[in-house]
């Protein structure tokens, strides 16, 4: 950390999001996930990581607020319009930015989601260093390869109630999931985003996706499916524990 004309220059810093109102399941990021209220575990996992200087939760709820400073993160009192059930995320992450950004700044970003406790340090290690290698890139995220799950297999229900393709097709799906071409999702871990590409969200909203803030290059990190998980139902909290006990990686589950 230095100090020029005044302002705060850092390295790399962390942004966590955690609302307090929550529609799918009450309080999520307050529930107790490995004897931790959820959204610690992103804290911890900042920590962790070793490279991250300072780190920000954002909430309206003062129960995720005053328990983030007891964990040594920085706050930002997000303001009602931006706790709302359809408020988008990238709305949150702007306003984070600009209340950050007013004092101090920083080479990237790191944003984590309160409710995902399937993050580690080395995850956001990845992120950072995947920018560090691509002078190019405008952030970078993690993301899971889809075979099984990949959009040629997707399927609806039509309006007769029986299942229908979802994608239209001009050709016939073959059923070896090996010739179809590479498909990536978000899996809900670490999104790194550099400071210019958040800078330049504000007026060109260029990311991948529904993911507008990470600008018009931005580069995978592969994790294992499954790897990351946002909390919805109880057996995405079911999951997150067996994540935390370790068994995903001894081979036991």
């Amino acid at each position: 950390m230095v100090q020029v004309d005044g302002r705060t220059i850092l390295k790399h810093i962390a942004l966590i999001t955690a609302k307090g109102g929550n529609q799918s399941l009450p309080n999520k990021n307050l529930i107790p996930i490995g004897g931790l209220p959820s959204f610690l575990h992103a804290i911890n996992a900042a920590n962790k990581s070793g490279v991250i200087s300072e780190i920000w939760v954002t909430s309206e709820d003062n129960r995720i607020l005053d328990l983030a400073m007891d964990h040594g993160a920085k706050i930002i009192a997000r303001p009602s319009n931006l706790a709302q059930p359809l408020t988008n995320h990238g709305d949150v992450i702007l306003h984070a930015f600009d209340e950050i950004s007013s004092d101090a700044e920083f080479s990237t970003m790191t944003i984590l989601l309160g409710n995902t406790v399937m993050t580690r340090g080395s995850d956001i290690r990845a992120t950072i260093q995947a920018l560090e290698e691509d002078d190019d890139a405008t952030s970078a995220m993690t993301v899971w390869e889809a075979q099984d799950d990949h959009p040629y297999r997707a399927l609806s229900v039509g309006a007769s109630g029986s299942l229908e393709t979802f994608m239209q097709l001009d050709q016939q799906v073959d059923t070896n999931r090996q010739s179809y071409p590479q498909v990536l999702f978000y899996d809900q871990g670490p999104w790194t985003t550099k400071f210019a590409t958040l800078q330049n969200s504000k007026v060109n909203r260029s990311g991948p996706g529904p993911w507008w803030w990470m600008g018009d290059r931005s580069v995978a990190v592969k994790r294992p499916w499954l790897t990351g998980r946002d909390t919805h139902t109880q057996f995405d909290l079911d999951a997150q524990e067996w994540w935390l006990s370790g068994r995903h990686s001894k081979g036991l589950a």
